[in-house]
């Protein structure tokens, strides 16, 4: 098995003190955390692409797809608790492969126009007619992450399919294109990825204080590293999603995490957000 350098992107230094002292307030005053400010939502589990630095290629996910009954019950929980914010149609998946994507979209915005729906993918399925039809039942944004081989030689150069879409979109601010290596390295996403990191504890990270995380089954993960289920704060078909989001283990990791120290799946982890986020 290969075994990735550390991630060069980690800045282990920055402690986040606005973020932490932002929460600790919160806590205080309103006697729990904030909700959260991002859903993201596992329609399936495959990917087409197979990128060498991807949990994908270091673990064997069996091929899941969430039922059709669950993710309407996923929305109309939001609904609920009046949500208004992000929801990603993806997880560590290619959305695209998704054939319900458009009927998703479409039952989303029915239930709520406010809503912000968006995607990751990495658009090798994508061509203009696509884009044009997700924009036209309601998708907000798609960033596109066209990853290549030779991009430290061609650092500006698309993949062919890419093309048409470019010149449809390079000047709509719904539309992201980012130009992406094959040879980068990623976090570990949690231990998934096997590294040669350092021992580092690396404090705090805001990631389980503003994503709902659900996968294909409808359990609620501790954050999107989650690659393998290793957690579980109940499952959305039989716990309504706040008791889901406050569930008291997940509370005590948060607890753990505005004193800069990573516990269960965190402390095998070396990802965070390099921003404050409240």
């Amino acid at each position: 098995m290969i075994i990735q350098e550390s991630n060069k992107s980690i800045r282990k230094e920055i402690l986040h003190e606005g973020d932490i002292e932002y929460l600790q307030n919160y806590v205080t005053t309103n006697g729990n955390f904030p909700i959260f400010k991002q859903v993201l939502i596992e329609t399936r589990t495959d990917c087409n692409n197979h990128c060498p630095f991807c949990p994908h290629a270091f673990n064997t996910k069996e091929l899941g797809i969430m039922e059709w009954e669950t993710y309407c019950h996923i929305i109309n929980e939001l609904c609920r608790i009046k949500y208004n914010g992000r929801i990603a149609l993806m997880l560590s998946n290619e959305p695209l492969l998704e054939n319900r994507l458009v009927e998703m979209i479409k039952y989303a915005k029915a239930q709520s126009p406010r809503f912000f729906l968006d995607i990751t993918t990495n658009g090798r399925l994508l061509d203009v007619e696509l884009v044009d039809k997700l924009f036209s039942v309601g998708m907000d944004n798609i960033n596109i992450n066209d990853y290549r081989g030779d991009r430290d030689k061609y650092p500006n150069k698309l993949s062919d399919n890419l093309i048409g879409v470019y010149n449809a979109y390079n000047n709509n601010p719904k539309v992201t294109f980012q130009y992406r290596s094959l040879k980068e390295n990623l976090p570990n996403y949690g231990g998934n990825i096997p590294q040669n990191n350092d021992g580092v504890n690396y404090g705090f990270c805001n990631f389980p204080f503003r994503k709902l995380t659900i996968s294909y089954k409808g359990d609620v993960l501790l954050c999107c590293n989650d690659f393998m289920y290793k957690t579980c704060f109940g499952n959305i078909l039989s716990k309504n999603i706040e008791d889901c989001w406050y569930d008291e283990r997940y509370n005590e990791i948060r607890f753990a995490l505005l004193k800069n120290i990573r516990i269960d799946m965190c402390a095998e982890c070396n990802d965070y957000q390099d921003y404050n986020a409240f």
